[in-house]
């Protein structure tokens, strides 16, 4: 993997990194790039703030952790003074380098912009956390700058280190923003905590009782909520009763119907019953005025076949009627059902 770090205001890629490179391999290999000794810091900048990283931080480590915000991360070399080794009258190369430049540079070149230089982070002598056999293999990626040789005496830059403005926070203020940002991550989690805590307790349908510190706009709101909810479900409860009843009386209407069919059957049932009765009544006096009428005459014989017809018809007329007795008898049981339907349904 691949690290990019401002170094006096170039953008240089350090290839060939690990999660667990840590921040003083990346700062001697930068240095050893530049050509300068002296004391350097690794400064991670994010939306403004800076942090100092120290040498046993890991930037991709680092990086890895701040997710989608890596992206806005700046890592910038910044040199804080000279080495313990550099004398008085030893020469840098910073003192060097101007020799070494174009006198006159061209107005083409001052326009093209800054290239960024890329180095492969090569072993060193510090002590390193990752394995034994482990080698530092260049990323297969390919950085969006162009990328040349960090030769010192020909490519140097020459844009000066961003200036420390005295705007910006300090150490201590970073720690205390931090420490200010967990405070208020805690107290949110804590009401939400609550909030989920009394969600529950309305779904179970029990009085809720009032959370502490919680915002009273927002229980007014809540309590309004409820009691739309309230009515919403009596309308939807009124609703479906209504529902319940229009069918009821559907079904007492068909009842009343069927109802007023069985006693118009019933009344057709009696009207033959009684016709049926009075026919064979007048067949019986018939016969009875026959069988009289024949008795009265001395020497004749009373005739078997005379009476035969009348007493198929009279047998006939008697299993009709006693047909239509139990039609009748079915209907009132059928009637009594249907009534005793109705008294129970009027009563629910």
């Amino acid at each position: 993997m691949e690290l990019k770090v401002w170094v006096d205001g170039v953008v240089r890629v350090v290839c060939g990194l690990s999660l667990e490179t840590s921040c003083q391999d990346v700062v001697i290999a930068l240095a050893q790039a530049i050509g300068q000794t002296g004391r350097y810091v690794l400064i991670q900048k994010l939306r403004g703030t800076e942090m100092q990283l120290v040498a046993d931080d890991c930037p991709l480590e680092s990086l890895s952790y701040l997710g989608q915000l890596a992206i806005e991360v700046q890592f910038i070399l910044r040199r804080t003074g000279p080495s313990s080794t550099d004398g008085p009258n030893r020469p840098t190369l910073d003192r060097v380098h101007p020799l070494l430049r174009h006198p006159t540079p061209m107005p083409s070149r001052c326009r093209e912009p800054k290239k960024a230089l890329t180095f492969n982070l090569g072993p060193s002598t510090i002590p390193r956390r990752t394995k034994a056999n482990k080698a530092w293999s260049p990323s297969p990626r390919a950085s969006p700058e162009p990328r040349a040789s960090p030769v010192p005496s020909l490519v140097s830059p020459t844009a000066s280190p961003p200036p420390l403005s005295p705007s910006d926070p300090s150490k201590e203020e970073v720690f205390r923003q931090v420490l200010q940002q967990q405070e208020v991550l805690k107290d949110l989690e804590s009401h939400l905590v609550a909030l989920e805590r009394e969600a529950e307790v309305w779904e179970m349908g029990r009085p809720v009782t009032p959370v502490p510190g919680l915002n009273p706009g927002l229980v007014e709101e809540m309590d309004v909520l409820e009691t739309r909810m309230r009515q919403n479900e009596a309308e939807l409860h009124g609703d479906y009763w209504e529902k319940q009843m229009q069918q009821e009386k559907d079904k007492e209407q068909d009842i009343q119907g069927h109802l007023h069919q069985l006693y118009a059957s019933m009344d057709e049932y009696n009207f033959r019953l009684k016709d049926l009765q009075s026919h064979s009544s007048r067949l019986g006096q018939d016969f009875r005025v026959e069988a009289r009428r024949r008795s009265s005459r001395p020497g004749t014989p009373q005739p078997e076949e005379a009476l035969g017809p009348l007493r198929e018809e009279l047998h006939n007329r008697l299993q009709k009627g006693a047909e239509v007795d139990m039609s009748l008898t079915e209907t009132k049981k059928a009637l009594q059902t249907a009534e005793l339907r109705l008294k129970v349904q009027f009563n629910t």
